[in-house]
């Protein structure tokens, strides 16, 4: 399993892979604890940055093991959500958080509109410009192209103690046909205890879906998965053993 470094400094997004054998896009919003070295880790110690308030622990390493089994392609926000989020909009207080999960974010407080506008242009535009054009690309290739979107969530909040008892959540606003044959497909497969919308609801907030995949109408899955279950390769691989076959049902 990958462990990040909070300091690297290069391009907002990365890419992995072709479309090649499976008519499917995979991304991850949440998938880097990464930020500029100026920014001094927002103010934060820097055991802050690798835990889920920086970003989705294992998402990535489990979205490059599906998208190696199914041939094709991955986009993923390559700079952590505490610097600006990439799954809200831009009216939203979280958007740029002041505090999460509880823990005080110092370099965030009383930005101008001018510094916020600056990491919106510098980090959340660029990304969100590649991931509309790598869904484009995808509809060039494929008639019909399943869009994935792989998140993972914390077993318990800092400032909630209860162990959260879903180990997969599926968040659906806009395709619930899509959704729902997933969840049968892994109720099929195994004794998960799933997430119908939970531990977050799409019909509230799925910012990335809303914005790049609503609006054509395609077909799409967001999935989110307990860190607790994506902590070693092991771990990582046995999930997308299972989440291969109930995605690979849906193509």
């Amino acid at each position: 399993m990958t462990t990040p470094s909070p300091h690297q400094t290069q391009a907002p997004f990365q890419t992995e892979g072709q479309f090649a054998k499976s008519p499917m896009l995979f991304f991850c919003d949440h998938a880097s604890n990464t930020m500029p070295d100026e920014l001094e880790s927002l103010g934060l110690d820097e055991r802050y940055l690798r835990t889920h308030i920086a970003y989705d622990i294992g998402s990535l390493d489990l979205t490059r093991t599906l998208v190696q089994a199914f041939d094709t392609r991955l986009i993923w926000c390559d700079f952590s959500r505490l610097l600006v989020d990439p799954n809200r909009s831009h009216d939203r207080e979280d958007l740029i958080p002041n505090i999460s999960d509880g823990i005080d974010i110092p370099g965030n407080h009383n930005l101008s509109a001018v510094a916020r506008e600056e990491r919106i242009e510098r980090f959340f535009e660029p990304y969100h410009h590649a991931l509309a054009s790598e869904i484009d690309a995808a509809r060039q290739h494929f008639e019909d192209p399943l869009i994935v979107s792989i998140h993972s969530f914390t077993p318990s909040l800092h400032t909630d103690h209860v162990k959260r008892p879903w180990e997969i959540g599926v968040l659906w606003a806009h395709d619930e046909p899509t959704a729902r044959a997933f969840m049968a497909s892994v109720t099929k497969r195994s004794d998960l205890t799933i997430g119908d919308n939970a531990p977050y609801d799409a019909r509230g907030f799925n910012y990335s879906i809303d914005r790049h995949v609503k609006p054509l109408g395609l077909k799409h899955l967001t999935l989110e998965v307990r860190q607790d279950l994506l902590l070693n390769d092991q771990d990582i691989a046995e999930m997308a053993d299972l989440l291969k076959g109930a995605i690979g049902d849906l193509i």
